[in-house]
């Protein structure tokens, strides 16, 4: 009977044993052309650290990568990324910051320098950084950089349909890297940017930037605390021909959308550099200023869109300006003597007025509709869609005659 009850006994511990040295495996095979990102021979996905796997994948030279959904997240510390590459994320898949000295001081999720031609891709995949853990003291260090994703110097990078969690930084960084480095042709679509401690996202140096479908929201722990920050450090670096279109930019602790451009303009001189260039359209600014979880109010610097100066090459149209802790539309013009306008732009609420300073109403503009949104919570499936009790100065108003903000107007029967 002893004998028995040992022999059970080694055979039920050889079992457990086998059970955790076996590889965790991917429930979806690899599309057709990729690289499973869980298998590479030399580094497989490993549930406690699995930077090796991702960055052996990247290193690897294919030109499609697959990073499978393994029902547990992925760990890492700073992958990364390689040019010629698109990096395609299973619907599910969760890349999370790893615990440990890898962002003791800094750290990001995906890092790249002088790229071309990468795609990052993953509708329903999320990228989730670790802000508690940040914040906890040593031997965690404050920083401001800790971002999830970071761009320098790079052209053609896409990074789509991704939700990005909690990052210790800002969501997405388009950088600098040198005074006279820029980003050429990044498009960030269709992204969800929630949490960030720093800015959804910061923008430093780009030429033909598209921001097209993301919703910015929830921003704050240091300053700026924005949706998006426009801000180069060095007059050779460059804002241009850059678009911001079909947002949703809203429940950020300061900002919306700022241009403190100081790198670039003066007072005396204005344009040091190339001048400023782009589009701001159809995007919905709203309740920036104060902070979904509480926090109090920023009057002094909740503005939807805030201009350090007035840029003539930047245009502001078909937006929806409503209840901002600030005014909607702010240029701290310096004395400059004309007005940077608003065309087609709706303003409703905004506590310290619907525009100031230099910023001026132009054609087409509505000041005295109430915009009526099906909801504000971002997992509704209406989020922000115009309730059909929208009045048609706004539901029909834009420079196209379409609808002003972001989302169209709702069907009737799904108010």
């Amino acid at each position: 009977m002893e004998i028995r009850l040992f022999v059970g006994v080694a055979v039920l511990l050889s079992s457990t044993v086998l059970a955790r040295s076996l590889p965790i495996l991917a429930a979806t095979p690899a599309p057709k052309g990729y690289l499973d990102a869980s298998k590479i021979a030399q580094a497989p996905f490993d549930p406690k650290d699995a930077t090796g796997a991702l960055q052996a994948a990247m290193k690897s030279g294919a030109r499609k990568i697959w990073v499978p959904n393994m029902g547990t997240p992925w760990l890492i510390n700073t992958v990364w990324l390689a040019s010629n590459q698109d990096i395609l994320f299973e619907k599910g898949v969760v890349i999370e910051s790893k615990p440990g000295s890898g962002f003791h001081e800094d750290g990001q999720l995906f890092k790249g320098a002088s790229l071309q031609n990468v795609t990052l891709q993953g509708y329903g995949a999320t990228l989730k950084m670790r802000r508690d853990l940040f914040a906890s003291g040593k031997p965690y260090q404050l920083s401001e950089h800790r971002h999830a994703i970071v761009i320098y110097a790079s052209k053609n990078v896409k990074i789509r349909g991704l939700t990005i969690k909690d990052a210790g930084g800002d969501g997405i960084m388009i950088g600098g890297m040198t005074h006279s480095s820029y980003n050429k042709g990044v498009l960030i679509k269709d992204v969800l940017i929630t949490n960030a401690y720093r800015n959804a996202i910061s923008v430093i140096s780009a030429e033909d930037l598209t921001v097209d479908n993301a919703v910015l929201i929830n921003t704050n722990g240091t300053s700026p605390q924005e949706g998006i920050d426009f801000e180069p450090d060095h007059e050779k670096q460059r804002i241009v021909n850059f678009t911001v279109r079909n947002c949703v930019i809203m429940n950020n602790k300061r900002l919306g959308i700022s241009f403190p451009v100081s790198g670039l303009l003066t007072a005396t001189k204005r344009e040091r550099g190339i001048p400023i260039t782009g589009v701001i359209e159809n995007c919905t600014i709203y309740n920036n200023g104060y902070h979904a979880w509480g926090g109090g109010v920023n009057k002094e610097w909740g503005d939807g869109l805030f201009m350090k100066w007035h840029l003539d090459g930047v245009k502001v149209r078909n937006n929806l300006f409503v209840n901002n802790a600030g005014a909607g539309f702010l240029v701290d013009g310096y004395g400059i003597g004309r007005l940077q306008k608003a065309d087609f732009c709706a303003f409703w609420g905004n506590k310290q007025g619907d525009v100031a300073g230099q910023a001026g109403l132009g054609k087409g503009c509505v000041t005295d509709a109430n915009p009526i949104f099906v909801s504000t919570d971002p997992a509704a499936p209406l989020f922000m869609h115009l309730s059909p009790k929208t009045s048609q100065r706004i539901t029909t108003g834009s420079s196209t005659g379409s609808y002003i903000g972001a989302r169209p107007v709702a069907a009737k029967g799904k108010k």
